[in-house]
């Protein structure tokens, strides 16, 4: 029809891609987010983490933040998209630095997720419900 844009294809590979990442790892993990509404958009597409969990920094600090994940294995970072989210991600890779030994933070997650949010123009990681 004229004057109609035409359907964009939702990218629905690469979320499932982040989400079979997130649940295939095997060592403990955690995922750190910004608040509790993150938590639940991430479970509602399917994060089950067999062996980990998903913490939210509101409500702390994130010095108390960083002395929970910093012995875990793995860490996954994924505040949202936007200046505050890229703000909290920096504070907490420099707090982490301070501890020698602290976990592999994980970057395929973030990077699968960032290219899913561009794709759908969506900033932050609680507007991923939509898609569950």
């Amino acid at each position: 029809m004229i004057g109609m844009k035409p359907s964009t294809k939702v990218p629905l590979d690469i979320l499932s891609q982040f989400v079979a990442h997130c649940n295939s790892i095997p060592e403990k993990t955690v995922i750190i987010v910004e608040g509790k509404r993150d938590i639940e958009a991430l479970e509602l597409i399917g994060i089950k983490l067999t062996n980990g969990t998903i913490l939210a920094k509101k409500g702390q600090s994130v010095s108390n933040l960083v002395n929970l994940i910093q012995r875990t294995p793995v860490i996954i970072l994924l505040p949202d998209f936007d200046k505050e989210g890229k703000h909290l991600r920096g504070k907490i890779l420099k707090e982490l630095q301070k501890y020698k030994g602290h976990g592999l933070i994980d970057p395929i997650p973030r990077q699968l997720l960032f290219k899913f949010c561009r794709a759908t123009r969506i900033n932050e990681i609680e507007e991923l419900k939509q898609f569950s």
